[in-house]
Parts: C-alpha cells; structure tokens; sequence
C-alpha cells in the first residue's frame, strides 16, 4: 500500500511539475488559451489591405527611415515561404523563392492603387549563392550614416547550404541553412542598394533579426540557438536553447545570453537598452548593453502574447507585434493562399520616467487587435509613424 501511494505521489509531483513548467505556458502564453480576443471594430483606425502586387508580399519585416519618410520591406514570395524558411523547419531549398527583395516605400507619396510609390532596390555586383545573385531576405534592419546621407541595411539572409566548389545545393534539411548577416547601403530616393559586406561565423547560426549599435557592430537573436535542423531545432522552443548573440564591426561574433524559447525580432532602443521578445511563450526581455557587446539582463516585461517583432516610433514608444492565436498563424506556411488570415494584436510598450536611471516600469495597451483577420494581415512587424499616426502592419505570408 505504501508502495502503490508512492508512486502516485511520484505521478501527482511529475503532473504538477510538467504543467508549471511546460502545459501552462503552452496553454496560456503559446496556444492562447482562454485569451480574450477583440474585432478590428473596437478600435479607432480605418485600415485597407495592400493586395495585388507581387512586389509587396510575404514582407516579414520592415524599417523605417523618418527623416526620409522612406519605409525598407523585405520581401519574398508567399509561396516559396512553405518550402523554404528555415527558422521554422522549412528546409527545401529547391522550393526556395528566387525574387526575394528590399522594397523603398515612400510612405507620403500614395499611389492610384492604393498603396504608395515603391522601388524594388537592385543589387548590382552582389555575387549571392554560388554566383546567382539571390537573396534570401528574412529581416531588414537599418541604421544611418552620421552625416544622415545614407542608409545602412542590414538583411537576415537565409542563403541555403551549397558545395563551395561546384555550388550544387546541399540537402539542407541535413546541413541547416547557411545564413549570413549582409549589409548594404543605399540613398533615399535611389532604387539601388550596394553590398558592403557579409558577416558569416559559426555564431551566426539560427539569426532572427538584428539590433546595429553607433559603431557598426549588431546584437542579433539565433531562434533556435546553434540547431539549424533536426530533432533539436524542433524542440529549441521547449527546451529553450535560443539565445542572444553580438557581432563586432570587425566580425568578431559572441554569444551574449542564452535559455530563450524562440527569441525573436529585437530592438535596440532610443533609451540605450535592448528588448529581446519571446516568440513561443512572449514577455521581453530587457538588457542593458555595454560596448564590448556583452550585456546585463536588468528586467522582464511580462506581456503574456507570442511576440514577433518590436520597433520604435519618434516617441520612443515600442510596438510589439504579436500573434494571439500562433497554431493559427503557422498555419499559412502550409497554404498561405488560401488559410484563413490568423488574428492579430499590436501592443505598445511605453517606459515610464525614462529620464531616471535604473528605473524599469513600463505601460502596455493594445493600440489594434484584429479576432477575425478582417483586416489586418498575420502580422509580424508593425511600424508607428508618430508624424502621422499611421501604422504600418506586415506579415511573412
């Protein structure tokens, strides 16, 4: 008897363990379980879709420039997004898109269309994979020259796996994609980009997005930690292995901190501090920086939503982009014409007395959500132009 009462104390403490640390967040952080969800409606904005042009999809991530009132898109093809997108497994790089582009939007120009006047930049003399010129275009975040004259991009590209001597592909879902960090400059109004130089390093493993510092150098997020594919890669998300990584100039790369679940699309704020946010079970997490790229964790912002990716208006304001609903937002890579839109929430993220040193209090209030995908896309970035009020929302598929 005694035996049969150990055992189920045994069972009763394993059941509880799992659920504090595994189920409850999974239910109530990742799946969203019981999680009030409120239409478009309810909020003060009067939204249309960009659709019909092929230029404009799949655009994961954006920058914007507001001295130049341009806005940067990276951008692929909806389609190739279910073959090829490694940070989430999708490893079939002959299924890969082959137009994946940076997009300059002049957000006070609008079109007839009823989007805005755009160039698609050109990238003349980059030699991409094995000499075919191609992006493979995840995040774009950028930075400007001190004079204000020029842009410096910085693209997450998730160039697949090839033989460095005859340049066949690799069966990458055996090697992981073979990222690099690429940087290129641009001028406002120009429909060119120049490529300045590639960062690849072992360190550069799993890369989300990238946070640039005054001096050239960048923190950035690897997803999935160093599991580029596999069994691994899958389970990163509940074993947490993500982590926080920095890269100097000089192409000097580190790993900063680790035991992140799917760390995601970073922010280096106006206030000098760094806001990693959690794509699996959300919150952000905050560190202080310091120069030789090496930082403090000094708090933790505990929004309960899967969060994709953070930026920051003129106001210092952050806006998180966040996915209510994940299992429905993951679903599109399968069938991304035609799964229904996921909802969608946009959260701003204000720090109280930035003026004081050391003092971490922040406000959250959800600026638009939209339950029944009516129209917001399945959104991944939201940009807050505060000249305007405008914002910009975007999404991978």
């Amino acid at each position: 008897m005694a035996s049969k009462l150990s055992i189920l104390s045994l069972v009763v403490l394993l059941g509880t363990l799992l659920y504090q640390f595994v189920l409850r967040e999974l239910l109530f952080a990742t799946l969203g379980l019981g999680r009030v969800i409120l239409p478009v409606s309810e909020f003060p904005y009067k939204c249309h879709r960009i659709t019909g042009d092929h230029n404009i999809q799949a655009c994961e991530d954006m920058w914007l420039d507001t001295q130049s009132r341009t806005l940067y898109l990276a951008c692929s093809d909806a389609l190739s997004r279910r073959d090829w997108m490694p940070n989430v497994h999708r490893l079939n790089a002959s299924g890969r898109g082959l137009n994946d582009h940076v997009v300059a939007m002049d957000i006070d120009n609008p079109s007839t269309t009823g989007s805005f006047t755009y160039r698609v930049l050109k990238t003349p003399g980059y030699s991409g994979v094995s000499g075919d010129g191609k992006l493979q275009v995840v995040s774009v975040s950028g930075i400007k020259s001190a004079d204000a004259s020029t842009n410096h991009l910085y693209l997450v590209n998730n160039r697949p796996s090839a033989d460095p001597k005859t340049g066949v592909l690799l069966d990458n879902t055996k090697t992981g994609a073979n990222t690099t960090i690429d940087v290129f400059s641009t001028t406002p109004g120009s429909d060119l980009m120049k490529h300045v130089k590639t960062f690849a390093d072992a360190q550069i493993s799993t890369p989300n997005n990238v946070a640039v510092t005054k001096d050239g150098g960048f923190f950035f997020t690897n997803d999935h930690g160093p599991h580029k594919f596999g069994l691994q890669h899958h389970l990163s998300p509940v074993l947490a292995t993500g982590d926080l990584s920095y890269c100097s100039s000089t192409g000097v790369c580190k790993k900063v901190a680790g035991g992140f679940k799917f760390p995601n699309g970073l922010h280096l704020a106006s206030d000098g501090l760094l806001y990693v946010p959690g794509a699996a079970a959300g919150g952000i997490t905050v560190f202080k920086p310091a120069p030789d790229g090496s930082a403090t964790k000094v708090h933790y912002i505990d929004l309960n939503y899967p969060i994709d990716n953070i930026s920051e208006d003129t106001n210092g304001d952050l806006f998180a982009a966040t996915l209510p609903k994940l299992i429905s937002g993951l679903a599109g890579f399968d069938d991304p014409l035609n799964a229904p839109t996921p909802p969608a929430t946009v959260w701003r993220v204000r720090r109280l007395d930035r003026e004081v040193a050391d003092k971490y209090e922040y406000s959250l209030s959800k600026v638009i959500e939209d339950r029944d995908g009516e129209a917001l896309p399945g959104t991944t970035t939201a940009i807050h132009d505060a000249l305007t009020g405008r914002l910009f929302l975007s999404g991978e598929t």
